[in-house]
Order: structure tokens, then C-alpha cells, then sequence
């Protein structure tokens, strides 16, 4: 006996979910392609609450048709590697300038200003 509630005949995502989920992915899907950081982060903040949802209920019978179920889901997969496609580069090309900015205050922390060198008595001051 499945006593998880995930069995073969139970559902967490209901298919107008899954429908309202394709269409938040297929925005992210435009706005990762245009590089509209701001807004694919409320679009994902939408998803996110429309999954967190779905996990606070109880899972329920199957009611519903699980073959459209299923390709809601596929596509959903599609486009969130595509969107991940655009994110981590943009993400990993963040992380470089960010550790620049870093390393380029703990320089600047360390030995000063480049225009506070004169004023300081540096060698030629």
C-alpha cells in the first residue's frame, strides 16, 4: 500500500496549474532572451508560488487527463533549459565582475586610493 500519497493515482499539479506554469515559462523563456533580469525574477517568483501551492495541498485523485498533463510538464522542462541557457552565462559573467569589484576594493583598502599615492609621501612625494 502506497501510504506516500504520491502513488500512480494521485496528483499534486492540477492542469490549469500546469497551463498557468507553461505560460510564466514561456515569458521567462522571452525575458531571459532579452536579458530582462527584473522581470524574469517576479515571473519566477509567480512559479514559485503557484508550485508552492501545489505542495501544500494534499495530493488528490487523478482526475484529470495525465497524457496533457505530462506534455504540459515536458514543455515546462524545454523551456526552463532554455532559460537556464541565457541565466547561467549572464550569472557566471555577474560572478567575474563582482569578484573584480572585490578584489578591487580590498586593493584600494589596503594601499589607498592611485591618486592618494603623491599625497601620502610615496617614494617620488
Amino acid at each position: 500500500m502506497d501510504t506516500s500519497g504520491l502513488g500512480r493515482n494521485r496528483q499534486i499539479l492540477r492542469l490549469k496549474e500546469a497551463e498557468a506554469l507553461v505560460a510564466l515559462y514561456e515569458a521567462m523563456t522571452e525575458a531571459a532572451r532579452a536579458h530582462d533580469w527584473d522581470r524574469l525574477t517576479g515571473l519566477e517568483q509567480r512559479t514559485a508560488a503557484i508550485r508552492a501551492a501545489a505542495l501544500a495541498r494534499p495530493p488528490a485523485p487523478v482526475t484529470e487527463d495525465m497524457d496533457k498533463l505530462s506534455e504540459l510538464l515536458t514543455r515546462i522542462l524545454r523551456l526552463d533549459r532554455e532559460v537556464r541557457s541565457h541565466v547561467e552565462p549572464a550569472r557566471a559573467q555577474a560572478r567575474q565582475q563582482l569578484a573584480i569589484e572585490v578584489k578591487g576594493r580590498s586593493v584600494r583598502a589596503a594601499y589607498g586610493e592611485v591618486g592618494d599615492i603623491g599625497e601620502r609621501g610615496g617614494a617620488d612625494g
